[in-house]
């Protein structure tokens, strides 16, 4: 199985621009998108979007906008003006919060794809249990995203672990972003983790690779061989 053009994103979880620009450098922007998350941006800020986009990339600003609805409301206007390809909400701020995201979304007659974090990679059963949660990963993903179904934003975050089953209940259309995803099935510090194959087999949509390239001894051989997914 193959890999259509730019439906990988390259995770830059780098603390510069310096940093970042190495592997941009590396990276065609005809085959892939890039992800900028909290770390690059809050040590370099909104101009970091504009000097990935000098690059040729197509952004997606992975910030997890979680809060009261007014804040994300306002907060999303913003975002929507740095043009970004796609951004997102953290789904547990609730059916309100997710209404006012897709508010801005239509109010700012933005382009961006808006999407809604469910469950992070990093947690599994047993962390939510911890923390109260009476039900598991597969039934609380499965709410939020029918939630945000319901808001009609355009897709969720979830593991490959849920693709299957979220593309049979809330349409092929609905688009998956799935973070976690290895060339070789090692954990680190996510649980809900899968390698490139299973997640194109799930037919999720976009898939977030960062650490095996940013983190390889060699990134531009791993690059190379990224790309011999690609069509």
């Amino acid at each position: 199985m193959k890999v259509q053009p730019k439906q990988i994103l390259v995770a830059l979880d780098y603390d510069s621009f310096n940093q970042a620009e190495r592997i941009c450098n590396l990276l065609n922007p005809d085959k892939f998108r890039i992800k900028v998350g909290k770390q690059l941006f809050s040590a370099e800020g909104p101009k970091i979007l504009e000097k990935i986009h000098k690059l040729g990339f197509e952004i997606f600003l992975d910030l997890k906008i979680h809060d009261i609805p007014n804040t994300v409301y306002k907060s999303l206007l913003n975002i929507f003006n740095l043009k970004v390809w796609m951004t997102n909400i953290h789904l547990l701020g609730g059916q309100e919060m997710i209404q006012a995201a897709k508010q801005a979304q239509t109010e700012s007659k933005s382009n961006s794809i808006l999407v809604g974090v469910t469950i992070l990679t990093s947690l599994n059963d047993e962390h939510l249990k911890k923390i109260g949660f009476q039900d598991g990963v597969k039934t609380i993903v499965s709410k939020l995203s029918s939630l945000a179904k319901e808001a009609l934003l355009d897709g969720v975050v979830c593991s490959v672990e849920e693709v299957k089953n979220l593309k049979k209940t809330l349409g092929d259309n609905f688009l998956t972003v799935t973070p976690g995803i290895r060339i070789e099935a090692k954990k680190g510090d996510q649980n809900r983790v899968a390698t490139i194959e299973t997640a194109l087999e799930n037919k999720t949509d976009f898939i977030v690779l960062g650490r095996e390239i940013t983190h390889a001894k060699d990134s531009s051989k791993m690059i190379n061989k990224i790309e011999s997914y690609i069509i």
